[in-house]
């Protein structure tokens, strides 16, 4: 049974052996060239990421405008029920209270609804910052190049000299 096991790992590192040989034509550069850009930084200081922020922002605003009237209706609309605690029937006031809470359940749902609305919105408003970014960057390794591309926010520390953001940022209008 030693023999056949010998004979199967010589015949398995027969095999394994053209692989983890480096032949002349392989597809993976020698010393492959690495490049760094800060997408984040990229995304919010170019005029068309700032075009696309100020859009976001004021998305935003307005539906956060909204859910503040609405929160200032059900803070006035308690502290007049508060006020006719004395003067209302119990079973009145339990009705008129639980009809309160019953809008400030449905005004939570309403924010959580907006606040998941606001991150796809955010991350569609990235996505389609990225689809016209993908070139620029392409064309900008190609010059430089650069085999592989990574975002700073993936990276410990770089070397500035591979820090790739400036020429990005003077591609991107």
């Amino acid at each position: 049974m030693n023999r056949f096991l010998a004979l199967g790992c010589l015949g398995l590192g027969l095999m394994v052996s053209p692989l983890l040989s480096s032949p002349a034509g392989s597809a993976v550069p020698a010393s492959p060239k690495i490049g760094m850009i800060d997408i984040e930084d990229t995304l919010s200081t170019t005029p068309a990421g700032k075009r696309a922020n100020d859009a976001f922002e004021k998305t935003r605003k307005s539906k956060q405008a909204e859910l503040d009237k609405r929160q200032e209706d059900l803070k006035k609309a308690d502290a007049d029920l508060d006020k006719q605690k004395t003067v209302l029937k119990p079973e009145a006031y339990a009705q008129k209270r639980s009809e309160l809470e019953k809008k400030f359940v449905d005004l939570q749902q309403t924010y959580v609804k907006l606040e998941r609305e606001l991150a796809s919105d955010r991350t569609k408003l990235i996505q389609g910052l990225l689809k016209q970014a993908e070139p620029l960057i392409a064309k900008i390794a190609k010059a430089e190049g650069v085999h592989l591309i990574i975002d700073r926010s993936a990276t410990v520390w770089t070397d500035p000299s591979v820090d790739l953001t400036a020429k990005l940022k003077a591609e991107m209008k």
